[in-house]
């Protein structure tokens, strides 16, 4: 087995509990580090995936108003799943803006 590959298959909640730790060593969270940038990067596609289905639900039924199709929308699985991966890629930003941090301080 490959290091880290158990990575793979955490999720992004469990990957943060395991970033938290203090005793993480300097290529440990290297390599989080560049886990997490794929997995910003991951959500930032899904995200823009998600919002074109949400352009598309938003342009159906024009007779109802956007108010109601708004919140027709966001409890689609869809339209929750985009608040869901909004909120974790701004806290996936912040966390590597810390672990970045974080080596730094171990560097220097």
């Amino acid at each position: 087995m490959a290091p880290y590959s158990h990575l793979n298959h955490m999720t992004f909640p469990e990957l943060l509990l395991l970033i938290k730790s203090d005793k993480l060593s300097k290529e440990q969270l290297e390599h989080y580090s560049d886990k997490l940038a794929e997995l910003f990067a991951d959500m930032q596609i899904e995200i823009a995936n998600l919002e074109e289905q949400e352009s598309l639900f938003m342009a159906k039924e024009i007779e109802k108003s956007v108010a109601q199709r708004k919140i027709e929308w966001k409890v689609t699985p869809s339209g929750l799943r985009l608040n869901l991966l909004k909120r974790w890629s701004v806290a996936c930003s912040k966390i590597i803006n810390s672990v970045k941090s974080r080596v730094y301080r171990l560097i220097y």
